[in-house]
């Protein structure tokens, strides 16, 4: 009992670092308009339904996801025309369970999205934080640890640009939790909202009820197969209002194709000779965080190590070969985000007998990540302290 109120406590402390994080980058950076976490786009169409809001505009930036998430928060059933606002709204009109939650809990109302959608990202924040602080905990470390969460690649994407990666982190963290602590409606619960969350999590569902099959608990692997069964509920809604084919091409065939044409292939920054220089350098640096993932699962492979997490980690490792799409493996806030459930797992498994190699691979994203906030962080610190940093920028 002290160990879950403590685990509480150092929860609401993310969530409150989190939104202090939040505020200070709006009011110095963007001017108080809170929108601007969405990161919009100068070309995102505006629906009518939008027109009285006052929009955040990212002058010559193709924007981030937030901003689909955004306008599928305010339209979630696919009744306001949202759908034909969004480029590719099969990708992401399948990752409703975010934006589906800030419209509930804005009961509908537009006026009222914004402030429920953050609601939504922060209380994910705090459940990710508070499951992790029990994993530490429960591996001999002090609760305090689980503020780590906070700095997990789908964490700070989340915070600074609104997507829903956050929240299958967070999953990912309770079911860890729930598979060794029970009980195991919990498990499904978070296996369904995971996979509603992102079409990622699917094969940890598969991965824990072929774990469960494997102790020879027939009734209950099938259970936890039936985790997909919302997932699809709602897939074949959409095909029902929009039919979309099927979306195979961001797959290849050739393992680690995507991640070896990052290699060879490089982004081009169109920045100085030394800040190119260093995007490139740490790009390196995040890619070697994932092949070290890889290495740290294949020797959990080795060892033989068969235990809720390994097996969802495999899956994930697995998955996670197949991913082809060069521009997803060039963009750190992209494959950063969408490995961290691989990460985390990896992490939890190795926590009890390597604490900081388990954090290592998330470490190094988090080097390439961190040059994301720069601009951000200076912002900050001349709205704080009076002082002219823009000229630390040229």
């Amino acid at each position: 009992m002290v160990v879950s109120k403590r685990a509480a406590v150092v929860a609401l402390c993310a969530v409150a670092l989190a939104w202090l994080w939040q505020f200070l980058t709006v009011h110095y950076n963007y001017g108080g308009n809170w929108s601007a976490l969405f990161c919009i786009a100068p070309h995102m169409p505006v629906p009518d339904f939008l027109r009285s809001e006052n929009l955040y505009i990212f002058p010559g930036s193709e924007g981030f996801d937030g901003q689909e998430y955004h306008l599928i928060a305010h339209d979630p059933w696919m009744r306001r025309g949202a759908a034909d606002a969004i480029d590719g709204p099969a990708i992401f009109y399948q990752r409703i369970l975010v934006p589906a939650l800030a419209w509930l809990l804005a009961l509908g109302r537009d006026a009222w999205i914004h402030r429920a959608y953050y609601a939504v990202v922060l209380g994910f924040v705090f459940l990710g934080t508070y499951w992790s602080s029990r994993i530490v905990a429960r591996a001999g470390l002090r609760p305090e640890w689980g503020l780590a969460f906070l700095l997990t690649p789908a964490a700070l994407t989340s915070i600074d640009r609104m997507t829903v990666d956050v929240a299958v982190a967070a999953c990912v963290a309770g079911f860890v939790w729930y598979a060794k602590e029970g009980p195991s409606w919990k498990i499904f619960v978070l296996l369904a909202c995971a996979a509603l969350t992102k079409e990622q999590a699917v094969p940890m569902i598969a991965a824990y009820a072929l774990y469960v099959a494997t102790r020879k608990r027939f009734a209950a692997a099938v259970w936890m197969a039936a985790a997909t069964l919302p997932t699809v509920v709602w897939f074949v809604y959409l095909q029902h209002l929009r039919p979309a084919p099927p979306l195979l091409f961001a797959m290849s065939w050739i393992p680690m194709a995507g991640f070896f044409s990052a290699l060879a292939h490089p982004a081009v920054y169109p920045m100085s000779p030394f800040k190119s220089a260093a995007g490139v350098t740490f790009d390196y640096v995040a890619l070697a965080g994932y092949a070290l993932g890889l290495v740290l699962a294949a020797r959990f492979a080795w060892q033989r190590r068969w235990t809720p997490g390994a097996s969802a980690a495999y899956a994930f490792a697995i998955a996670s070969m197949a991913l082809r799409n060069p521009i997803t493996w060039r963009v750190v806030y992209s494959f950063g985000r969408g490995l961290t459930p691989m990460f985390l797992l990896l992490a939890f498994e190795e926590l009890p007998e390597h604490p900081w190699l388990a954090a290592l691979p998330m470490m190094l994203i988090d080097s390439r990540i961190s040059l994301n906030f720069v601009s951000q962080v200076l912002g900050v610190a001349g709205g704080l302290t009076g002082l002219d940093t823009t000229a630390l920028l040229k």
